[in-house]
């Protein structure tokens, strides 16, 4: 957590933690990116796989699974042009199965949705 700047219980001010603009850096914005892409890429995590399991039961479109995705994981508002990538990205593979890959696929939509501006920003 030192290394992302969120060493516990040792906030570097009396004012706490720095948020927004001044959260980011780029010594600290890639290490928190992979730690929570690890952390979200891990279906054997109860709370992922809570995540999976609940973005399923509602979403068999692209569109649908992207929205359900960005509701969980916040919510989290992103701007159209983010939206349009992450649903590219999810149609690109071809027809969204549940059966076959759909979970595995949920999890790279994950890892790529705490990579984003708008998420680090939240």
């Amino acid at each position: 957590m030192v290394y992302m700047g969120q060493d516990l219980l040792n906030p570097p001010s009396v004012e706490g933690w720095h948020s927004g603009i001044e959260w980011i850096n780029s010594g600290t914005l890639m290490k928190r990116t992979n730690f929570m892409s690890e952390m979200v890429g891990d279906y054997s995590r109860p709370g992922v796989a809570k995540m999976i399991d609940r973005v399923s039961s509602t979403s068999f479109k692209p569109e649908e699974v992207v929205d359900a995705c960005l509701d969980i994981m916040g919510p989290i508002e992103v701007t159209t042009e983010t939206r349009a990538e992450l649903i590219d990205h999810v149609s690109s593979q071809g027809d969204f199965d549940w059966q076959s890959n759909g979970v595995t696929r949920t999890l790279e939509l994950l890892q790529l949705i705490v990579a984003t501006r708008e998420y680090q920003f939240a």
